[in-house]
Order: structure tokens, then C-alpha cells, then sequence
């Protein structure tokens, strides 16, 4: 509650205040009224109030003695001047008066003395010694009559000398209790701000001190005290950083302190320490020390991504995840962790099942991001209509069938974290432009909605197609695609590594026995041969999909290579398994190795299922250029053979 004090020198006065109060909004707080003046008052030296409004000599001393009140004063203004004086004329018959004032600035005496018509004195005084003094000067140079306060009326009487009180007028009075109730709302705001943070602050988790600019503490909250200090009566404030943190001055002081955070080990406590400068109106006030425990840090955080798997926005894979041998995705590997530092968009490319996913999931979990959703998308998988709604959310009522409240959207979803569009190259064309939007803009708006959303969103996409082929066919935005291709990963398919087919293959037996509580069966030593010959148009999947088979239908210990050809042959109509040669075990090897894409012509053109004609199409080269590159493929096998 703001607490007032008014003091009245004289009973017009108090009448007055004493009805302001009675009808005014000054009464929703605690106002007291005292009749009091003079500088020397006991009760000027401990004035227990917030807001304090007087006059003249009182509200000077009111003011020296205690800094820290809002003072208000009541003014004299010139017309109470000038009502005085013109009073003084008609008793005085124009003799010198001298006048008295603590704001002598209110009027110029030579325009009075010639308006009036008698010498005027002017002098100021703002305590009692000041005003003896002006009274002892005056009367040795003949003055007898003075005008100004109540004090200066006392001293006048007890020395016999002749002088008139100058009275505050009624709007004089009035304004000052305005001002004063303007300064109480205002102080009743700050007060309200002020313990508004201190409870945001006691109610934070983290210890946080707040120092000026030579590292005194002046704020700070409970979680500070009890981490920095044992004595529970003791307070933190006016105290140096380095009386409670002495760790600080075994390294370069404040210099040590970091915005990223530093370690420190306090107690028993690992803590993790940032500092934070505080700046207003591009001034330095000093700096914010936030203190945070690092085992709950690591809680929050399991809490966090509990909370995220709960929900299915959770990317489950990391890099040690990907199984492999070959160099080439060594090599992979090694750019996708380089591309998990950043926020830039990513294009992932890759037939399907060679691990898109895998890796989009992976380079989530490296970056900064981890702690945040992953949210993976299928482009294929809806119609237009069902995947806008799902990606940007709709409102309430925005079409038939909407649910009550609205919808969040997967972007809204994906807030701070990732969001995956897989086979972004099926996506409509009428949604492409939107999608592109939100990747210039970082904004959605909701179907049925007219206020946009903010979002902070890392987009990694995949393909399973040729995009450059969609764009010749005016199927994909070129403008979308340079967007999504900002960085960009290439995944070779299986049949170009034919060195990570043996520990895959391995590596998923062991695993599916495992989980069918089965002894792991032991591999013929012509398995590898098979799978090595096997063009693997399914990729990873595929490999993954016949191990399970072969762990469930085997009916001894041994994978025989007979077993696992006729498990290809019912899966591959068209790949007929004969007694392939060394030599044409090389070709498929040397076809790998030169094709333009990673595969030959020739077995693109199988695998195709095209006419020649066709397939030179898809490729935008002419027949006639087709026809000569498979010569020279056949030539070149020849030649090496």
C-alpha cells in the first residue's frame, strides 16, 4: 500500500486537503494528514511515508532528510505573491518590505516595485539559519516589514516586526495533490512490476544474480541465496561477485564468464554459469549471472525428449546407427555431420530405401536442435487438401469435418526443431508455392486463419526421383527446389557399395534372431556371392526385409545360397538366377563403377523396365546417343576383360 503524507502549516489549508482526500481517488491509499512547519520538526527527520507533499521551508527539510520519498510541492505562485504585497502596500503607506521565499525565482522584484509603487527585498531562504540571517540583513538596513511563510510570520512576531502571510492558493493546492496522486499510480505500477519480477525471478529454476559494472550484486533471488550462501539471514546484495563465487578469481574474473555458459563446480554441485549483459537504452547497467544445475539440466532434458516420444516427435537414429564399410559412405557420413552444425536446407536424394530417414533422423540428433521435435512428413502419402491441413493446422470452422479448437500444424509442431518432407518431388504444385513461402518468410498462416505464426524451423527434404526431370515437366518449382537444395546429400544405392552388403547383412541376422530368441544360423560361405550379383533395386529395405524372412522360415542352422536365391527369385520375377561366371560377375562390378549416375546404361535401362526410345527420353538424349553409349559400355568391358 502507497503510503502519503500532507502536511498543512495552517488550518485553510488542511480544511482544503482534508476534503481532496475525503472525495478524490488519493483516498484508495493510506494518507495522513499532520499540521506541522518549520525545519526543525522531529517528526521531518523520520518520515514514514512514500510520497510526501508540503510547502516551502518544511518540504525542503522533509526532502534533505529523506532522500529516498517523492517529494511534491506545494508552490507559492505570483498572484499569492502579488496578493500579499498589495495587502502590505495598503498598511505599510509604500515604506520597503522585504520578502522571503525558498523559490525566489517566481518573480522579478524591480517589475513589482514598479508596478506597485514601494521598495521591494527579495531574498531566499530554504532553512530556518537562512532565514535569521535574511532578517538580520533587511532590518539593519532599515526594512521592518517582511512577507513570506508561516515560519518567517513566528520569527517576525517573536522580534516584534510587522509581517504577512503568503497563502497557497486553492489551485495551487490542488494541482499538488494531483501530481501526488499521478506519483502514487506510478509508483503503485513500479511497485507491481517489481514484485512481479521478483516472483518470476524466486519462482525461476536457475540462481541468478544481477551485478553492476564492478561486479556488485544488487538483485537477486532465492535459488542464488541458497546456493551461494549458508546463513539463511543473510542477504547477497551490496556484496562483490567474488566474496560468494571465489572460484572467479582463480581464472580472469568476470572474463571467464561466458553467454554460452561456463562450468564451475560449486559445493558438490556441477553448475553451469552464464552471463548476460544488461542493457537499457543502449547503456551498460552491468550484467545477469544465471546459475544452473547441470544434473537437472540433464533431467529436463530426459523429460523433454520423454515428453517428445510420448507425442511420435522424436528422432530415434543417430550417426553410430548407420551400418557400413565402404569409403564412399564414410565420406557421406562425414559431410551429413558437417551439415548437422547448420540450419541450412538440406536435400536428400536417394532411391528408395537406401536410409533417407536414417540420415535426416541422424543429423538431428547431432545438432543443436536434438532437445527439440522431429517431425517427418510422407508428401506422398495425403492429397493436397489433407496435407495443407496437416502441415500448417486449420482454425475452428475453417471447412466441414474440422475439428473443434482448430488443428496445430506440422510446422507449428516443429517449432525450434526439424520438420522432414519426404518425396518432396510428389508434392502439388499449388502447395509447393506455399511451402516456399514459409521457407522465405519462416511464417505459416492456418487454414481459416488471418494472423500469421512465427516459426523457427530447420527443413530437411528427400527424394526418391529425379527432380531435375520434374522441373523440365513443369511438375516441380524451380524456385522451391534451389531453396531445398541449399545442401545436399547423395545416397549411393546398394549395389554401388557391394562392400556394405556382407556386415549389413550380418549385422540384421544377428539382430532379427535376437528378437525372435533364436540361435543366429550359420551362412554358407556362397551366400555373399548371391547377394553380391543381386541388383538390390530396394536397397537396404530389401536386405533388411529377406534377413527377417530367412530368420523366420529357416528350418535349420544354415542360410544356404539356394535358400536365398529362390527367396530373390519370389521377390524379382525378372532377375533369373543362373551359374554366373567370374567374368560376368566383373561386369556387373565394372557396370557400378562407370555408370553416369553410379550405374551403367545398360542395367539403368533393365532395371527401367523402358522401351529404348523411352528410356533416351527420361534421360533427355536423343536414341541415337543412348545406342552409342551402350557401345562404348560394352566396348570398354571387352577391353578390360
Amino acid at each position: 500500500m502507497i503510503r502519503m503524507l500532507i502536511v498543512v502549516p495552517y488550518r485553510e489549508l488542511y480544511d482544503l486537503v482534508q476534503d481532496y482526500a475525503r472525495d478524490s481517488e488519493i483516498s484508495q491509499y493510506e494518507v495522513r494528514i499532520e499540521h506541522l512547519f518549520g525545519s526543525e520538526c522531529k517528526k521531518i527527520k523520520d518520515c514514514d511515508a512514500d510520497i510526501v507533499v508540503a510547502r516551502g521551508m518544511t518540504a525542503k527539510a522533509i526532502a534533505r532528510a529523506n532522500p529516498h520519498v517523492h517529494m511534491v510541492e506545494i508552490s507559492i505562485s505570483i498572484s499569492d505573491l502579488i496578493e500579499a504585497l498589495l495587502e502590505c502596500r495598503e498598511i505599510d503607506n509604500g515604506k520597503g518590505v522585504g520578502v522571503i521565499l525558498t523559490n525566489p525565482d517566481i518573480c522579478n522584484p524591480v517589475l513589482l516595485q514598479d508596478l506597485l509603487g514601494f521598495p521591494i527585498y527579495l531574498r531566499s531562504a530554504e532553512d530556518e539559519a537562512e532565514l535569521y540571517a535574511a532578517i538580520s540583513e533587511l532590518y539593519t538596513i532599515g526594512i521592518r516589514t517582511f512577507i513570506g511563510g508561516l515560519t518567517l510570520c513566528r520569527r517576525c512576531e517573536d522580534l516584534g516586526l510587522r509581517y504577512f502571510h503568503i497563502k497557497s492558493g486553492k489551485e495551487a493546492v490542488l494541482r499538488a495533490l494531483s501530481e501526488a496522486l499521478a506519483a502514487a499510480k506510478s509508483l503503485d505500477r513500479e511497485r507491481a512490476k517489481t514484485n512481479l519480477i521478483f516472483t518470476v525471478l524466486n519462482n525461476a529454476e536457475d540462481a541468478m544474480l544481477a551485478i553492476d559494472n564492478s561486479g556488485i550484486i544488487f538483485a537477486s533471488n532465492s535459488q542464488a541465496s541458497a546456493l551461494f550462501i549458508k546463513d539463511k539471514d543473510k542477504s547477497l546484495e551490496g556484496l562483490q561477485l567474488s566474496e560468494v563465487f571465489p572460484e572467479i578469481e582463480s581464472t580472469s574474473g568476470l572474463e571467464a564468464l561466458s553467454e554460452t555458459g561456463t562450468l564451475f563446480t560449486i559445493g558438490e554441485q556441477l553448475i553451469l554459469i552464464k552471463k548476460t549483459p544488461i542493457v537499457v537504452n543502449n547503456e551498460s547497467f552491468g550484467f545477469l549471472i544465471t546459475c544452473r544445475n547441470v544434473e537437472a539440466l540433464r533431467e529436463t532434458e530426459r523429460n523433454i525428449r520423454k515428453a517428445l516420444s510420448n507425442k511420435g516427435l522424436l528422432a530415434h537414429y543417430t550417426f553410430s546407427d548407420i551400418v557400413f564399410k565402404s569409403g564412399i559412405m564414410q565420406s557421406l557420413i562425414a559431410s551429413a555431420y558437417k551439415y548437422s552444425q547448420v540450419d541450412s536446407n538440406l536435400l536428400i536424394a536417394g532411391e528408395t530405401g537406401t536410409g533417407k530417414e536414417l540420415f535426416a533422423q541422424s543429423i538431428h540428433n547431432a545438432s543443436k536442435r536434438c532437445t527439440q521435435p522431429f517431425v517427418a512428413v510422407n508428401c506422398a502419402a495425403l492429397p493436397e487438401q489433407l496435407l495443407e491441413s496437416e502441415l500448417f493446422g486449420y482454425t475452428e470452422g475453417a471447412f466441414s469435418g474440422a475439428v473443434k479448437g482448430g488443428r496445430v500444424g506440422l510446422f507449428e509442431l516443429a517449432h525450434r526443431g526439424t520438420i522432414f518432407l519426404d518425396e518432396i518431388g510428389e508434392m502439388p504444385l499449388n502447395l509447393q508455392a506455399k511451402i516456399l513461402r514459409v521457407l522465405e518468410e519462416k511464417e505459416i498462416r492456418k487454414i481459416g486463419g488471418d494472423t500469421v505464426v512465427p516459426i523457427d524451423v530447420r527443413v530437411i527434404s528427400a527424394t526418391n526421383i529425379d527432380m531435375n526431370e520434374r522441373i523440365r515437366k513443369g511438375q516441380f518449382r524451380k524456385d522451391l527446389y534451389y531453396r531445398i537444395n541449399l545442401l545436399n546429400l547423395s545416397i549411393p544405392p546398394l549395389r554401388q557399395r557391394p562392400e556394405d552388403i556382407e556386415i549389413l547383412f550380418l549385422n540384421f541376422m544377428r539382430r532379427f534372431a535376437s528378437r525372435c530368441n533364436i540361435r543366429e544360423p550359420k551362412i554358407d560361405s556362397d551366400v555373399m556371392r548371391v547377394l553380391c550379383r543381386y541388383p538390390w533395386y530396394g536397397n537396404i529395405r530389401e536386405l533388411r526385409n529377406l534377413c527377417e524372412r530367412l530368420i523366420i522360415l529357416n528350418d535349420g542352422n544354415c542360410i544356404s545360397s539356394s535358400m536365398v536365391e529362390s527367396m530373390l527369385s519370389l521377390d524379382n520375377g525378372s532377375f533369373m538366377y543362373l551359374q554366373e561366371t567370374a567374368t560376368e560377375v566383373k561386369r556387373e562390378i565394372h557396370f557400378n563403377r562407370i555408370g553416369d549416375a553410379g550405374d551403367s546404361y545398360a542395367t539403368r535401362l533393365a532395371a527401367s523396365g523402358k522401351s529404348h526410345k523411352e528410356f533416351a527420353a527420361s534421360l533427355g538424349i536423343s536414341r541415337t546417343t543412348l545406342w552409342r553409349r551402350l557401345k562404348q559400355e560394352q566396348k570398354a568391358f571387352h577391353n578390360e576383360t
